[in-house]
Parts: structure tokens; C-alpha cells; sequence
């Protein structure tokens, strides 16, 4: 899919806080602390998970991860889960053939963790 950091960022925070089985509320605040990235950078982050169709926007209006996403990583789950799953497709944008962009960041909360201790 081409996920910039922030949007990797953003999405396991979504997982992280309850968003897999539920639909949450993202509250920027929290998001942009955690991830460390701008409010702005989050917004677009969101907006570009939710067009592809990697989280759900609820009627609520919460987000939580499309399902079809989330276990399309293992195969013998993708067959038992995918045919009864409601969730969207999941539609790919012009930028997943984009050159890839690197981050030397690690893992979401590497920097946090290093300015803590």
C-alpha cells in the first residue's frame, strides 16, 4: 500500500487502542503525542487510511481497522474470515506504485521511549 510512517503510525495506534473489534474515536491530541508527528500530518494520515479502505469511518463516527486488512496477513485466516466479512474492499491509490519512502524511525514509539528514559 505504500504507507508513509505517519499513516503506519496512526494505523497501530487505531489497533493499539481498541479500534480492531470496535469502532473509537481518534482523538488527535492523544494521536499526535503518541506518534509524534503534527496534528495535520495525522489528519492526512486518517483521511488516507479511510480512502483506501484500511479503517472503517462508523455512523458514530469512530474509526476501526477493515478487518479484510487485518487478517489478509496470514493466509489460512484470510480463507476462513474473508467470505462472511462485511467490510469494503480494500481500493489502492495511484501513490502504492510511488517509490517507497524511508524513515530511520523503527518501531511507533522508539523516539518516546528514548526521551523518557
Amino acid at each position: 500500500m505504500n504507507l508513509t510512517a505517519a499513516q503506519r503510525y496512526v494505523l497501530n495506534w487505531v489497533e493499539g487502542h481498541g479500534g480492531l473489534f470496535q469502532a473509537i474515536t481518534v482523538p488527535m491530541e492523544a494521536v499526535t503525542e503518541d506518534v509524534e508527528h503534527a496534528e495535520s500530518t495525522v489528519y492526512d494520515a486518517l483521511a488516507r487510511l479511510t480512502a483506501l479502505g484500511l479503517l472503517v469511518r462508523h455512523e458514530t463516527g469512530g474509526h476501526r481497522i477493515n478487518a479484510r486488512y487485518f487478517f489478509s496477513a496470514d493466509p489460512d485466516l484470510r480463507r476462513l474470515v474473508a467470505a462472511p466479512l462485511a467490510d469494503p474492499s480494500i481500493t489502492p491509490d495511484a501513490r502504492v506504485e510511488a517509490p517507497r519512502k524511508r524513515t530511520r524511525r523503527n518501531n511507533l514509539y522508539s523516539r518516546r521511549a528514548d526521551n523518557e528514559s
